[in-house]
């Protein structure tokens, strides 16, 4: 009996001590399950919460991308910010603090090489954990970000006489980083309140698919500031002037004329267009001749000087970016805008963003001793930096193989060989349409460098004057003599102009698809004073101005947007028109009601140029701002 009660004695003690041990190793067992299943639903709450951020986030940034267009600001997020903050406190993200939670909201806007504009949002939401905080006190920080994109800034057309390459109402022009806004450029002085530092305006050059040659030759009017001082000029009248049936204009002897008499000033500082007494052919003639010619059946202007120079302060600095009005007392070379122009492809990628690839660029003169590449003479004439001829009246010799325009490479060309130069070059699928491009950057100076651009076949090197005075008549004596072929230039977004004439113009702005219906326009002019006069109108080519038209700035009637407040056209110096002129593109029949139509609702559209008709200023110098509301997509 001893030895089996020692047994049983020895048996209970150790089942004593598992049953210990099992209660610990349950006890073990039940914090490790329970935090496994507190890591499942904390991770899990995570997960969600980072699924909910992520969603909430995209829909702010697509909400906020498209209120970038209501931006007075070109570099200000505030709307867009606003409207953004709205959609994640609706999406369940309390960016106001109501919670207690600190939620850290971070956005961002830019423009991508191909005027997209993009809008960045990032989201910092510390989630708050339930098991794990036996583990970890603090939130665990979930941040999500989403950038979406939307299409505003609209190719404008850069000329009246995009096919032919010549010269009549206007220039576009751009004044130099030191000089103050007041003269009439938004964005290149480096004081702008719109945009400060260095401001580059963007062209897009668009080579049709039907385009049959192999070279697409750029050619650039007058890419220098330099302004010549003689006043005195015989002009060349055109085959129409001279053959007008009721109303004949003599060349015997051959007309001479004088800058500040029969137009602009006599000063070499300042520009001079004169009138060659052709602009009385056309209904802006005031002697009631009849038959008129439309504006471009005659040459109404002989080009003399188009730079404006100004500045004021240490001529060896450039300018000190103050407004002093008829600056400087006399001519001053070093107060001249000098002007890079630099042309440029993309390269498809496939894996990513498409490459910018560099063609060839050119600095224009200045007339002092910044032209350190060489003075070429391009004053008042077209050119084409690096190629081998500039034309057969050029100033300077041609010598065979050697460019008189020479780029700043030295060994690049604004001829654009199509199958060799732009290798891989981004080609639109749908329409076999290729793009160039232009960037156009005054870097020193306090003038305005006045300035056209054309492109399309190199061969008429041989056969076309290089004289804008001597191309403008041909043109009109041989219509057709020198054609793009297609080929289109357009500022994107922005375009800055000096106008010439001081009479009623009719502009075309910008070509706008039948797919476009119904889509908001947003136009704003800047700086629109020096003798320019309202009302201003907008139709479309393609459309009768009785059924479709809006005529802003035309009292007693209303602006048609319903809009007010607006500085009047003639009356903007640094101003924006603000806010903007609204317009929607016609074409939507939703709401028609044909028993009793009215133009918003009844008109179609199958696409169209914008055009605009007002009195410009002479001389006056201003910008365009055009943007078209497309949809928002998500980048990223």
């Amino acid at each position: 009996m001893n030895l089996f009660n020692k047994f049983q004695e020895r048996f209970n003690t150790k089942q004593i001590e598992e049953e210990g041990q099992s209660i610990v190793l349950i006890s073990l067992i039940l914090v490790a399950l329970l935090l496994f299943v507190g890591l499942a639903v904390d991770v899990g709450f995570v997960f969600a919460r980072t699924s909910q951020l992520q969603a909430a986030v995209d829909a702010a940034a697509l909400s906020g991308v498209s209120e970038i267009i209501n931006e007075t600001n070109p570099s200000s997020t505030i709307l867009a910010d606003t409207k953004a903050g709205q959609f994640l406190n609706a999406n369940g993200v309390p960016i106001t603090g109501t919670t207690g939670i600190t939620i850290t909201f971070q956005s961002s806007r830019g423009i991508t090489p191909l005027g997209v504009t993009e809008y960045s949002v990032t989201v910092t939401w510390p989630v708050e954990l339930f098991f794990l905080r036996l583990i970890r006190r603090e939130p665990v920080n979930v941040t999500r970000s989403a950038t979406a994109a939307i299409s505003y800034l609209t190719d404008i057309y850069a000329s009246r006489r995009v096919e032919d390459g010549t010269v009549t109402t206007s220039t576009q022009g751009i004044f130099g980083p030191q000089i103050c806004t007041e003269y009439g450029d938004a964005f290149s002085p480096i004081n702008s309140i719109w945009d400060p530092d260095f401001y580059t305006y963007q062209y897009r050059i668009m080579i049709p698919a039907d385009y049959n040659e192999n070279v697409v030759r750029v050619e650039l009017f007058d890419p220098d500031s330099v302004n010549q001082a003689d006043n005195e000029h015989t002009i060349a009248l055109t085959e129409n002037a001279l053959t007008h049936p009721t109303n004949p204009l003599s060349d015997v002897p051959p007309p001479t004329k004088f800058c500040g008499i029969h137009g602009g000033g006599s000063e070499q500082k300042n520009p001079c267009v004169l009138r060659t007494g052709e602009l009385e052919l056309t209904p802006s003639g005031t002697s009631g001749v009849t038959p008129t010619y439309s504006i471009d059946q005659v040459n109404p202007f002989w080009f003399v000087r188009i730079d404006e120079n100004r500045g004021a302060g240490d001529p060896d600095l450039h300018g000190n970016g103050q407004c002093v009005s008829g600056s400087p007392a006399s001519y001053e070379p070093r107060f001249n805008t000098q002007t890079r122009f630099e042309l440029y492809y993309y390269q498809a990628n496939p894996g990513g963003r498409d490459i910018r690839t560099s063609i060839a660029s050119y600095t224009g003169n200045t007339g002092d001793a910044r032209d350190v590449n060489g003075f070429h003479d391009t004053d008042m004439h077209w050119v084409s930096p690096g190629a081998d001829k500039q034309g057969f009246d050029y100033p300077i010799p041609d010598v065979p193989g050697v460019s008189e325009v020479p780029t700043d490479e030295g060994n690049t060309s604004f001829e654009v060989d199509l199958t060799s130069d732009v290798s891989g070059i981004v080609t639109d699928i749908n329409t076999g349409v290729r793009y160039l491009y232009l960037d156009v950057t005054s870097l020193s100076g306090a003038s305005e460098n006045g300035f056209e651009i054309w492109a399309g076949p190199a061969d008429y090197a041989e056969t076309e004057p290089s004289d804008v005075n001597a191309r403008n008549v041909k043109a009109i004596n041989v219509p057709g003599s020198h054609n793009s072929n297609g080929v289109v230039i357009f500022a994107l977004g922005r375009l800055p102009m000096n106008s010439v004439i001081g009479n009623a113009v009719d502009i075309p702005l910008v070509f706008v698809g039948a797919e476009q219906a119904g889509a908001p326009m947003t136009i704003s002019l800047f700086d629109t004073d020096s003798g320019a006069q309202p009302p201003i109108e907008f139709y479309f080519d393609s459309i009768n101005k009785n059924n479709w038209s809006k005529v802003f700035s035309n009292p007693p009637d209303a602006d048609p947007d319903g809009q007010v407040g607006r500085c009047e056209i003639g009356n903007c110096n640094d101003q924006w028109v603000t806010p903007a002129y609204q317009l929607t593109v016609p074409g939507v029949l939703d709401n028609c009601d044909y028993q009793n139509q009215n133009p918003d609702d009844c008109t179609p559209f199958y696409g169209g140029r914008l055009m605009v008709n007002y009195i410009g200023g002479e001389y006056d110098s201003y910008s365009w701002q055009i943007q078209i509301s497309g949809l928002p997509f998500l980048v990223r």
